[in-house]
């Protein structure tokens, strides 16, 4: 079985353009206001402008020559992101902050001036003042700077008092409260009588506040290319603190390369008296040993076995040094660092084998070989030793780090913010959002039904009519169903009497009572002309105003009130007099009458009852009008008469549970007999739906 979507789902997003039209007039004046506070944000937010700086992040590696061992001992080869936390730490960003005296700041003064762009400059270098010393309501409250002129200023205090005078490039100074108080200004470009407002914040907070206009990030993936972008009010002086943060990173890389090699060369000074005494107490035992027993020649074979035993250590040595520069960058379970300890192993196995080949050497052969092996082990160390400290002079002399800056800052003229458009789209985006916001609530606040189907299927009553709002009629006391019979209104009354007729001929009966849950909802507009287009048709209709109270079907067919209902039913008026009879052939009104003083007390009377069934025998549909039947009860009361019971309601104004309510108070103690129906009056069709046409000239 193909599904089939549920009758009462509505189209929301239509819905909500319709709602949005219904009140076009306030989402017209949000929308208005919206693009006013969007153009004041777009001239009020101060232009900045972003600059940047590139710097390449080198990973040395070893070289030839005599630095060739030594370079990979210093070569750090940081990841980018390594080096994007240090750029961004308080040692290097502090230096610039320090540098470019960020903890002084000047805000410039003046709502129009800002408006317009028009406000001057101020840039610090020092201002110091005893804030411990002030009382507590104005420590935190910022000091004030004067425009005198080009090139001098008055400073006020928090209390707006006079403390000095000073001029642009000199740093003034005063008393005050018993310390005193000291301004530098760098640069000041305004007009006499700008006003600054000054202030010193803390290292940290000035940091902070840096960090949130800088950045630092990795132009494309693993390419150790660092982009700095900064943004400022003044693009000099973006420029500025970009560069000198390039610098004080440049410098810091150097220095901890440099510190590096210090560490190190220091090191092996130390170790070098201990290396070269040991070389000379070898050598002196050597030659100790030769006077002892005279002169003492190393024939070939042991030459040959010394040649290959300190070739032999200076491997050992060799590898040795290159696992202490792996095990600094790895850990001693690496594979590299693993196969290094073989190797070494290796050698000793083959050097521990060579004892076979020297204890088949003469005594004093072997004892020559062992010294002079000595010293030839000492001296090599000693050589090496002697090589790595000249290497680390040059190094630390000569360090130029991993870093090196590709491009510095340079100043730009365009800024970036504000983006004037993007603010003026956010602006009309934010309207759009509050008109919606806006018509939501208004709807929940005021929701009504709209859908018939809803109150069908929760009261299991059939809505006969969803009547629009009727145009203007065209002739005084003639209802609009004769002035205007192509009205949208009128025909889709005229599926209302088609529904009442064909229940009226089923049953037999002829009474017609309608009522309405609240004042102004129509109800007299439908039983006026409900009345009217029966008397179309051929009907002898009588229309009965009910409405003891406030009656007003007088006024439609230009009647008098007086001789009414309440004058029939208190004896002063006979029916046959206070018939009347109306322009409109086979209509008759039975006009209110004049106010009673007890209206529910005449229409629960047995003489209303009578005066029924007499009317009953000369007219084929009776239609009475009755009050609201959430103010007063006399709608009740008739409506144990009627046949029909027909509740006006008003599109989108009641909530399922007011007209529930309302229905069961208009029917409460009538005949099960009794036929209940609900018409919707004042409908409103969606310009979306194409229902905003007369049928007339369809």
């Amino acid at each position: 079985m193909a599904s089939t979507s549920k009758p009462e789902e509505s189209n929301e997003f239509l819905d909500l353009l319709d709602d949005l039209w219904k009140y076009k007039v306030s989402v017209f004046l949000l929308l208005f206001l919206s693009m006013v506070l969007g153009v004041f944000a777009s001239y009020w937010v101060r232009p900045e402008y972003k600059v940047n700086a590139l710097l390449q992040i080198e990973t040395k590696k070893s070289s030839g020559g005599f630095m060739g061992d030594l370079g990979s001992l210093f070569s750090t080869g940081s990841p980018a992101e390594t080096e994007i936390e240090l750029v961004q730490s308080r040692r290097v960003i502090g230096a610039a902050v320090d540098a470019s005296g960020l903890q002084f700041v000047s805000e410039p003064l003046g709502f129009w001036k800002r408006l317009r762009h028009k406000e001057g400059r101020l840039d610090l270098q020092e201002f110091t003042y005893p804030k411990d010393s002030m009382p507590d309501e104005i420590r935190s409250t910022p000091w004030m700077l004067v425009v005198k002129d080009s090139t001098s200023f008055d400073l006020l205090d928090p209390l707006q008092k006079k403390v000095l005078s000073g001029e642009v490039g000199k740093t003034a100074s005063a008393p005050y409260l018993e310390d005193s108080v000291r301004i530098g200004v760098l640069y000041m470009d305004a007009k006499k009588g700008d006003k600054f407002k000054v202030y010193k914040r803390s290292r940290l907070a000035a940091i902070e506040a840096f960090s949130g206009a800088f950045s630092v990030s990795e132009k494309g993936k693993k390419t150790g290319i660092l982009e700095f972008t900064y943004q400022d009010i003044y693009p000099d002086r973006a420029v500025s603190i970009v560069n000198q943060v390039a610098n004080a990173y440049l410098r810091q890389n150097v220095e901890q390369r440099s510190a590096e090699a210090q560490k190190t060369l220091s090191f092996l000074e130390k170790q070098i008296p201990e290396v070269k005494s040991k070389l000379d107490s070898a050598e002196a035992e050597l030659n100790s040993y030769r006077y002892q027993v005279g002169s003492v020649d190393i024939n070939t074979e042991t030459k040959i076995v010394l040649e290959k035993q300190m070739k032999l250590q200076q491997q050992i040595l060799e590898l040795q040094q290159k696992k202490e520069e792996a095990v600094r960058l790895f850990n001693d379970a690496h594979p590299m660092v693993m196969t290094m300890d073989r190797q070494i192993e290796s050698i000793r196995s083959e050097l521990s084998g060579m004892s076979m080949q020297v204890r088949k050497l003469p005594a004093k052969q072997q004892e020559i070989l062992r010294l002079t092996s000595e010293v030839e082990l000492d001296k090599l160390l000693y050589t090496n030793m002697l090589n790595n400290i000249q290497q680390l002079r040059l190094v630390s002399a000569g360090e130029m780090g991993s870093v090196r800056i590709v491009d510095y800052a340079e100043l730009v003229t365009k800024p970036v913010k504000p983006k004037k458009k993007l603010i003026f789209i956010l602006a009309l985006f934010l309207g759009f959002s509050m008109s919606v916001l806006y018509v939501t609530i208004r709807k929940k606040l005021h929701s009504g039904v709209k859908d018939s189907r809803v109150i069908e299927r929760e009261l299991g009553l059939s809505v006969y009519a969803k009547i629009p709002k009727g145009g203007p009629t065209k002739q005084k006391h003639m209802p609009l169903a004769l002035s205007a019979p192509d009205d949208l209104a009128i025909e889709s009354m005229r599926t209302l009497r088609t529904s009442l007729e064909f229940m009226l001929s089923e049953q037999g009966s002829n009474v017609v009572v309608l009522s309405g849950l609240i004042p102004a909802v129509g109800k007299s507009f439908v039983s006026i002309n409900l009345g009217a287009l029966f008397a179309a048709i051929d009907k002898k209709v009588l229309l009965i105003d009910a409405d003891l109270r406030k009656g007003r079907l007088h006024k439609e067919f230009g009647l008098r009130k007086e001789a009414g209902l309440s004058d029939t039913l208190t004896g002063k008026e006979s029916l046959d007099s206070v018939l009347n009879s109306t322009s409109i052939s086979n209509l008759s009104v039975i006009t209110a009458g004049r106010t009673p003083a007890s209206p529910a007390e005449l229409l629960g009377s047995q003489k209303f009852s009578k005066l029924l069934e007499d009317v009953k025998s000369r007219f084929d549909v009776i239609i009475i009008d009755t009050p609201p039947i959430m103010l007063v009860t006399d709608a009740m009361l008739v409506c144990r008469h009627a046949d029909q019971a027909v509740m006006v309601i008003e599109y989108n104004r009641h909530s399922i549970e007011a007209i529930r309510e309302g229905l069961n108070l208009f029917t409460k103690g009538v005949s099960e007999s009794v036929h209940k129906s609900v018409v919707i009056n004042k409908y409103v069709h969606s310009k979306i739906d194409g229902y905003g046409y007369k049928y007339g000239k369809y």
